[in-house]
Parts: C-alpha cells; structure tokens; sequence
C-alpha cells in the first residue's frame, strides 16, 4: 500500500510519524481528539502531560499541509485539543 498526501495535486511528503497523526485525525475528522487520545493511539503509551510531543508534531503536519493552502484543516481547539475540519 503507497501511503501518499496530496493537496491541491501537490504531493506532501510526510515522516511516517506524521502520517499516522493525520490519518488518526482523519479517522476522527470533525471531532476535538485531545492530546491525551492522540498520544495514546499515535504514539502507542500513556500520556507524560509534562512533553510537547503532540504540539511539536502538530506544528510539523500544519506546516506541511496548511501553510501554503486554503482553508486551513487543523485547528486547535484551546483547553481540549485538535480537529480536522474538511
């Protein structure tokens, strides 16, 4: 299976890391998944609510696949967590 992102016919090349953060957001599109279930399902171990993990590789994907396109996909909902509006 190719596993490829493209927008806007542009092809985005992700690490796989941050392949498997956008599929899982896609897989919840439309619903706040909080960094604690992103954590658990991305990253595969308990939440430490002490790293930056989660925001650091949100950060990452938002640039690779918001930056240069409209409208934006990920947002933050503040105090709960991430969604993936389409």
């Amino acid at each position: 299976m190719k596993r490829q992102v493209k927008r806007d016919a542009r092809i985005i090349e992700l690490q796989p890391l941050e392949f498997s953060l956008l599929e899982y957001l896609l897989r919840n599109r439309e619903r706040v998944v909080s960094k604690t279930m992103i954590m658990e399902h991305v990253w595969d171990y308990n939440f430490d609510p002490m790293t930056n993990v989660v925001e650091a590789r949100i950060c990452r994907l938002r640039d690779k696949i918001d930056k240069d396109f409209e409208p934006k996909l990920i947002h933050t909902v503040r105090g709960a967590g991430y969604i993936l509006k389409i």
